[in-house]
């Protein structure tokens, strides 16, 4: 349709909407806004912690306040919502730091209302609006153009051709693909060059970039592996200990034992030894895993994300702006025969000849489209990233781009254009002459000039002028850096038409995007970790593998890399049989991450895939851990597991580390829960089947009350201080796990059995030595097992090394946990009679109960340090 006729139909004008109009339309459209999926209620996350083994205690409360056992339902009731409120708190806390870390800041876009050019949040936008679209602007909205001077756009996000597209006003054929429609520009796409005005035609989840979130949005997540894992050990444990309660019931029941005593007992075993906090610490470990994931500049989407990164074998990573610091610098100066070296870099550079540096630098900023505001900081720069770096490069000398422009005013241009590599300004200068200033390709000014600028005068451009002059260019090149060459030419008048020859060639600018300081380190710490680190990046290979070797990727003189048009001609089959030795890929499209991401997982790998545009987002949901860029769109960052708010590779990293400390975290909980569990059913079913055997009736060392509460209250609160253990010293010197490893590795099964054991004896022993007085045998026994989870709790706290090494009071939380549950004993133990059937103890009864407790500690630490030497 031709622009009028839109403006038409979209019943608006070039003036724009009226504010009237613009709530009236507010109310129909909704807001501009990328749809988010609904989050968990407060009420659903209460309800899901009523699991089957909490629904089964409320059941024995139900019967023991039927049968009159008042007291004991009071407490298994007291430990049911102790238990669930715990639950509840972890997962909420997680949503709400979810909510939180949410980046509130509104986009601003340019519009005009009223006949008024105005700024406003771009989710503000209605169908209707006039689009005002200068370089740098990221565009709000679906629009049609109504006006385009030069206007460039970067697409890529959208359609993944990664030259800017050159945008018109024309009609245009109504079943053209969105690539090829010149006259219209998309949500979530960026200008780079020129200017327009465009009319609102979509808003939110209506534009293009609406409708591929749309499509995301109805994606299924996979449990991680580890969950998956831990959900069927409680399941199958869960079944074991069912069964051997079920039995012990029976056999309980047909010994003389009223049914009533024996369902409580057997159920309260049942809870107690049954991991049902299991969920409540993952989602409660990974959720505070989130937190300190936030403040290292990570926003994870996903919780059991940060649990798969600690198994990432391999990351493959954008170039610019993750490795990179996505600001093209001018690193070397070429003026007046002489190199400057380091000059984006260095404080005060050395610069050679000022005269020459300051008439290129003044050449650089006019022949420049670059926007210049002010801001409270000083001044922002905006455009095209080679003129933002020239702008910046001439503010390091003194030069401002606003006041030179007043000085001398452009009076005409030549824009610039691919096929002629080059741009021409003409300006006004002192003395009411012109002059046209240019910048381009070396290659092509250099074949424009007859003149070059050498100690303050003009000589003439000699053959082996303009070879040293190649010279210079190519070793620059060879360096991975663009260059860009400044020429003049003085002009008879303004009306002058032959502008671009007879040129004055004045120097080079060789610039490129730095690594970034923290990214070098953290490759480094990769290889420590077993980590192979894959740069994939749309940019030449030159480029790509100066970048790589500088940050330590590639050693080798002749690195292996695979180029777009290489990877396009090979069969899966040819990919996956190098894919292991690549580790740059240059001239590559989103398309292509796919590819290399799926050859990645049929080689065994886990792969965290870094990604920013719409066409990124299949690559990003196939990867293990999709990470996407704050600066990237939002059909991405909807794709993704995790965003980096600094998009930086170096967070990527400590993902990795957050990931492995979780995983380990996970195993000490369960080394902790399980060693209780097995040691607790060991000695009451011991004793149980003795009693039996020798006196006719079953033994019990505890009862139903006194089980429930060393599980639910005593141990669940030291469990939760492991789920936050501090990281290990070598936890980064490590080899990646195998995704497929099983939990319970040997060295972890020696521990359990040991721990186990030795708590059972000890606590069978007291029993033994304290009878016949039952009642004080099993305070004795509900003291020293307590005891003995304190201590061990200590112990699980690293699988490998000693618990002097790792430090005693390193972790505030597991101590805090453990004198609560201290405080709890000692209230039951000598105060809590009614309650929980105990008598109080004397000083050497507790002295009995602690030397007891710390045989774990003395067993665990002996076999620690064989394991060592061995």
């Amino acid at each position: 349709m031709p622009a009028e006729d839109v403006l038409s139909k979209l019943r608006t004008s070039e003036t724009g909407l009226s504010s009237e109009e613009v709530k009236i339309r507010q109310r129909v459209h909704g807001k501009n806004e990328i749809r988010e999926s609904s989050r968990i209620s407060i009420l659903k996350i209460f309800v899901s912690q009523f699991n089957v083994l909490i629904v089964i205690l409320l059941a024995a409360t139900a019967v023991s306040v039927v049968f009159g056992n008042v007291i004991d339902a009071l407490v298994i009731f007291s430990a049911v919502i102790l238990c669930v409120t715990l639950g509840f708190f972890f997962e909420f806390k997680s949503e709400k730091a979810m909510k939180a870390l949410k980046d509130m800041a509104a986009p601003m876009a340019t519009v005009v209302r009223d006949g008024v050019e105005t700024k406003i949040p771009s989710i503000e936008i209605v169908p209707g609006d006039i689009l005002v679209l200068r370089a740098g602007t990221r565009i709000a909205a679906d629009a049609r153009l109504l006006e385009a001077v030069n206007l460039e756009v970067d697409e890529s996000a959208l359609t993944g051709e990664s030259a800017s597209v050159r945008k018109d006003t024309s009609v245009l054929d109504e079943d053209v693909i969105i690539a090829d429609r010149r006259n219209m520009v998309f949500a979530g796409t960026t200008v780079t060059y020129g200017r327009g005005k465009g009319v609102v035609t979509a808003t939110g989840m209506h534009t293009e970039l609406g409708k591929i979130a749309q499509i995301l949005t109805e994606a299924i997540t996979e449990e991680t592996p580890l969950k998956r894992r831990l959900n069927e050990i409680g399941r199958w444990l869960g079944v074991i200990y069912l069964c051997i309660c079920a039995a012990l019931f029976v056999l309980g029941v047909l010994s003389g034992v009223s049914v009533l005593g024996m369902l409580l007992w057997s159920i309260s075993l049942a809870v107690a030894v049954v991991p049902e906090t299991l969920p409540l610490i993952i989602t409660g470990t990974l959720a505070l895993g989130v937190q300190r994931m936030a403040r290292r500049n990570a926003i994870v989407r996903q919780l059991p994300a940060v649990e798969t990164l600690g198994c990432v074998t391999t990351i493959c990573s954008d170039k610019t702006g993750t490795l990179t610091r996505n600001e093209m610098t001018v690193r070397s100066v070429y003026v007046d025969g002489k190199m400057i070296q380091d000059y984006g870099t260095a404080t005060t550079p050395d610069r050679g000849d000022v005269a020459g540096l300051k008439l290129a630098l003044q050449i650089a900023v006019l022949c420049n489209d670059a926007h210049v505001t002010r801001a409270t900081d000083g001044y922002r720069v905006s455009g095209e990233p080679t003129e933002v770096a020239l702008v910046q490069a001439a503010e390091k000398a003194g030069i401002n781009k606003a006041e030179l422009e007043k000085r001398y005013p452009r009076v005409d241009e030549i824009p610039f254009e691919r096929e002629r590599k080059r741009m021409s300004t003409i300006h006004r200068i002192e003395g009411g002459k012109t002059v046209a200033y240019v910048k381009g390709a070396p290659e092509v000014l250099l074949g424009l000039s007859t003149g070059i600028y050498r100690d303050r005068k003009v000589v003439q451009m000699t053959d082996r002028e303009r070879e040293a002059v190649l010279g210079i260019n190519n070793e620059l090149a060879a360096k991975a850096m663009r260059v860009i060459a400044v020429a003049y030419r003085e002009l008879p008048s303004e009306s002058e038409r032959e502008i671009e020859r007879d040129l004055v060639f004045v120097g080079l600018f060789g610039m490129s995007d730095p690594p970034r300081e923290e990214a070098k380190p953290a490759i480094e710490e990769c290889k420590r970790a077993g980590i192979k680190t894959v740069m994939i990046t749309g940019d030449h290979k030159l480029t790509a593998v100066a970048i790589a070797r500088e940050l330590g990727m590639v050693s080798n003189d002749d690195p292996e890399v695979l180029t777009g048009t290489e990877l396009e001609s090979m069969s899966e089959e040819e990919l996956e049989s190098c894919v292991n030795r690549i580790r740059v890929y240059s001239r590559v499209s989103p398309v292509h991450k796919l590819r290399i991401v799926k050859a990645l997982k049929r080689k065994g790998h886990v792969v965290a895939m870094t990604g920013d545009g719409i066409n990124d987002a299949p690559a990003l949901r196939m990867s293990d851990v999709g990470v996407a860029m704050n600066s990237g769109t939002d059909v991405a960052k909807e794709a993704s597991d995790m965003i980096l708010v600094d998009d930086n590779f170096a967070t990527i990293v400590a993902a990795i580390r957050e990931g492995r400390v979780i995983y380990e975290n996970m195993k000490k909980y369960l080394l902790y829960v399980l060693s209780y569990a097995f040691a607790e059913v060991s000695m009451l079913s011991g004793a149980f089947l003795l009693g039996i055997l020798t006196l006719g009736s079953p033994l019990f060392p505890l009862i139903a009350v006194q089980i429930l509460w060393t599980n639910l209250v005593i141990e669940d609160l030291p469990a939760m201080g492991l789920g936050i253990e501090p990281p290990e010293r070598d936890i980064m010197s490590r080899k990646p796990r195998d995704p497929n490893e099983r939990v319970f590795t040997k060295g972890l099964i020696v521990l359990l059995i040991l721990m186990s054991a030795v708590i059972s004896v000890g606590c069978m022993a007291i029993f033994l030595n304290y009878l016949p007085e039952v009642a004080k045998a099993r305070t004795m026994v509900f003291a020293t097992l307590i005891l003995y989870e304190m201590v061990n709790a200590f112990n699980c706290r690293s699988e490998r090394h000693s618990l002097f090494r790792v430090g005693i009071l390193t972790n505030r939380w597991l101590i805090l946990g453990v004198m609560a549950s201290l405080v709890l004993m000692v209230v039951a133990v000598q105060f809590g009679s009614q309650f929980f059937h105990t008598v109080p103890l004397t000083v050497v009864d507790w002295c009995i109960a602690g030397a007891t407790g710390v045989t774990v500690c003395v067993a665990v630490e002996l076999w620690k340090l064989v394991r060592e030497y061995l």
